[in-house]
């Protein structure tokens, strides 16, 4: 069954976007097993993934996709909450890139495993969470109030943001 919702794109996006984000428990849960090159290959991997598609993708949510919820709302502020995760997982996504040079140097050592580990385990909840709340939450409010038009409008502009 097809998701009716004017919302429909944007989560769709979001299943497309799920899988990468469990793949950082599995790393987390593998990463006591990598020889050096996967290691690195792997973290740079994440990283690029990360930096590629999940920052352009809220750097869209906050120029379009949130004032566009407050608007809805008439709630200037209230995605104050969803821009601070948006702060938290890209200074989390840095510290994820610095440790890909630690690991080049030093791996393996048990300090940095762990803390390459809870960097991933970390990132991966914060996430998983973002992406919820917006889905029960945020997408809830744009889909009372916004027509299928108006929805396709909001998610081209998205798309546009998105890539700048």
């Amino acid at each position: 069954m097809s998701d009716q919702r004017p919302t429909a794109p944007l989560r769709a996006e979001h299943r497309d976007l799920m899988p990468h984000l469990l793949a950082l428990d599995a790393a987390a849960d593998e990463a006591a097993g990598w020889g050096r090159d996967v290691a690195v290959a792997t973290l740079a991997e994440i990283v690029d993934f990360l930096r590629g598609h999940l920052v352009p993708h809220a750097a869209a949510e906050e120029a379009v996709l949130y004032p566009a919820v407050e608007e809805a709302m008439s709630a200037p502020g209230a995605t104050a909450t969803m821009r601070a995760d948006h702060e938290e997982i890209v200074a989390r996504i840095d510290q994820l890139a610095d440790a890909v040079s630690r690991v080049e140097q030093r791996w393996p050592d048990a300090e940095l495993g762990r803390d390459v580990t809870h960097q991933l385990v970390g990132l991966s909840a914060i996430l998983q969470l973002h992406f919820r709340k917006e889905e029960e939450v945020l997408l809830p409010v744009l889909d009372a109030s916004l027509d299928d038009a108006t929805a396709a409008a909001l998610f081209a502009r998205m798309e546009e943001a998105g890539h700048r």
